[in-house]
């Protein structure tokens, strides 16, 4: 029979440094696959088989109620494809995700590689780099703007929109009535775009406004399919590079391990979001009464799917808190699964893979010149600052 949810005072939310979140989710794992978090009132879905689980089941956890915490974080962002359900969530996804199938994104590929050796040949130009806005940041800037077709002007304020709002679908906290001004500040700059239709030709940006000339998608979804793309495609993929620079200046070893096989970069793009997930995750709605690992749920609670914890179980993963390039956990949960799977992974993948291998060709080894700083962000498990040294390979290879 089933029983009642663990329940804790424990929150989520107060800790921005890694090895304490890291004992939480611990602590909550152990605690059940299903744990109810007395502060928010939501049941937190802690270990691998159940997240997993609960993003296949779109008609019982539903996102068309939003995806966020509070209702004004979900008012904001309802009818997107992160928040939307089935049919409504299909065909925006297929709008979105035209540009992003696999014959589209490896037509991209040498644009690609050339714009991250120009980064890592920028960064490796300086003593030091400020990690995140150096490398992090910089890759995806290079390439996802031109991507969407965006014009020049407000592409220095994208990282800081971007971040807000999804700072915004975490618990009320004292960044809210910022975030709530970033995510106006998105907003209003792509109903901007749409309506003076400010993106260039053949981009992906254009493609959704040719989607609504055609009938596809009313008009008004121009805007938030924009904040679709725009959001995570910068944001996720700066997320993982931060981590990367971190991940392996602590780890010189695996580094080594990397520059002997490059062969091994897509596994290691799979251990380093495994290890390091960039999204904590996101919540869903229970359509009605239902059970989840042994635990009922009933009709209107709010469960938050934490792939940052099922990606670290212990259930899933042996030696799960160790990081190793060779592993290549193809089944990691960092891009979600399901109906709402990242759409736009290909891309991520395709840009971290080149970094990577513009790194390994130039740089010997990776080196933290100071502490990093993680930011503090409800949803993201990301970098403010991460003061490094990228180390020159004498004989490049």
């Amino acid at each position: 029979m089933p029983t009642s949810a663990a329940a804790t005072d424990l929150d989520l939310f107060e800790r921005y440094d890694r090895d304490g979140r890291l004992a939480q989710y611990r602590e909550l794992r152990e605690l059940g696959a299903v744990v109810h978090l007395d502060r928010h009132d939501i049941y937190a879905v802690t270990r691998y088989d159940e997240v997993r689980s609960a993003l296949e089941n779109h008609e019982t956890f539903i996102s068309g109620e939003g995806v966020a915490f509070t209702d004004t974080a979900n008012a904001v962002i309802r009818r997107t494809t992160l928040a939307s359900d089935p049919p409504e969530h299909d065909l925006l996804r297929s709008v979105v995700a035209t540009g992003l199938q696999p014959r589209a994104v490896r037509g991209r590929r040498d644009e690609i590689v050339a714009k991250a050796r120009g980064v890592v040949d920028a960064a490796l130009a300086k003593e030091e780099i400020e990690g995140v806005s150096d490398l992090a940041q910089a890759m995806p800037l290079s390439v996802i703007p031109d991507f969407l077709g965006l014009p020049r002007r407000n592409r220095e304020h994208l990282f800081e929109w971007a971040q807000g709002g999804t700072d915004l679908l975490g618990p009320v906290s004292e960044r809210t009535p910022r975030n709530i001004e970033l995510s106006r500040c998105i907003a209003e700059f792509t109903v901007e775009l749409a309506e003076r239709r400010e993106l260039a030709p053949g981009s992906l940006g254009a493609d959704v406004l040719a989607a609504a000339d055609a009938g596809v998608i009313p008009p008004d979804k121009c805007p938030a399919l924009l904040i679709d793309y725009l959001g995570p495609s910068l944001e996720t993929t700066a997320t993982a590079i931060g981590h990367l620079l971190v991940t392996f200046a602590e780890r010189p070893e695996q580094w080594r391990i990397l520059r002997d096989d490059p062969a091994l970069v897509s596994s290691a793009i799979n251990e380093l979001v495994r290890f390091e997930s960039p999204i904590r995750g996101f919540t869903r709605l229970t359509a009605h009464d239902t059970v989840l690992g042994g635990v009922p749920i009933p009709e209107g609670a709010r469960i938050w799917n934490l792939l940052a914890s099922a990606n670290r179980d212990e259930r899933k993963w042996e030696r799960p808190d160790e990081f190793d390039v060779r592993r290549n956990p193809l089944d990691h949960l960092a891009f979600g699964y399901g109906t709402h799977g990242c759409a736009g992974q290909g891309v991520a993948r395709l840009e971290l893979h080149a970094l990577f291998h513009a790194l390994l060709e130039s740089v010997e080894r990776i080196e933290l010149t100071g502490e990093p700083v993680i930011a503090e962000n409800s949803m993201l498990n990301t970098w403010e600052r991460i003061p490094v040294r990228l180390v020159r390979e004498r004989s490049p290879r």
